[in-house]
């Protein structure tokens, strides 16, 4: 077995983490508001859920992504509408308290159901999307990784390597805004949340957008 079908899933993996959506952007604020491992986990959870996809189209599952394609306006929708509701949901929010208490203390013991809940919400994000279909079968086509006589072995080996990419790039983002992160103040971190939700909001209202009147992109 060639290993080196790993590392190009490293490669595939990282590459279709790293575009800017909203997830990234929410990963963003949650590493300046609580910290590198808040951060990290909504990244996580986006991870998953490209994994989920890489899965379908490594292994072409096509009973899944019919499904999904056939039913991806509905899906795109109903992730537009959830994009524009968190969007508005943090505009509206005060963050400066919230800050100033992660800043006075260690809140990691109390704040496992918000992690749960940001991971759940970012997992969701993801999967709404069904592009990603799209965006993997491009990247398995150009890398010459994959193809209909590849060994089911070779296959979850660029699988796995998918997953540690996605994670990868999750954890540099996440390293790299923590690093600047106690240089921010509550000034900065209002701007940084009326900026957050309003970019959320346009994702979802794009995702809307697409999957009614662009359906020869899906």
């Amino acid at each position: 077995m060639d290993i080196s079908i790993l590392y190009r899933g490293i490669g595939i993996g990282f590459l279709a983490a790293c575009p800017i959506g909203a997830v990234a952007i929410l990963c963003v604020q949650k590493t300046i508001q609580r910290g590198f491992w808040q951060g990290f986990l909504m990244g996580v959870g986006s991870a998953l859920g490209d994994f989920f996809y890489a899965v379908v189209t490594g292994f072409s599952l096509s009973f899944i992504s019919d499904f999904l394609v056939t039913h991806r306006t509905p899906i795109g929708i109903l992730g537009g509408i959830l994009m524009i509701y968190l969007g508005f949901t943090i505009v509206k929010k005060n963050p400066v308290e919230q800050w100033k208490e992660n800043k006075a203390r260690n809140r990691l013991g109390s704040s496992k159901r918000r992690i749960l809940g940001d991971f759940a919400t970012s997992f969701g994000l993801t999967i709404s999307n069904p592009l990603t279909i799209i965006v993997f079968g491009g990247l398995f086509t150009a890398s010459g990784a994959i193809s209909n006589e590849t060994p089911p072995v070779e296959t979850m080996f660029l699988l796995f390597g998918v997953i540690i990419g996605a994670i990868a790039w999750w954890a540099l983002l996440a390293f790299v805004v923590n690093i600047f992160r106690n240089k921010i103040g509550p000034r900065h971190i209002m701007w940084i949340n009326r900026i957050t939700g309003t970019c959320v909001m346009i994702f979802g209202v794009s995702v809307i957008i697409i999957v009614l009147f662009y359906h020869e992109m899906l």
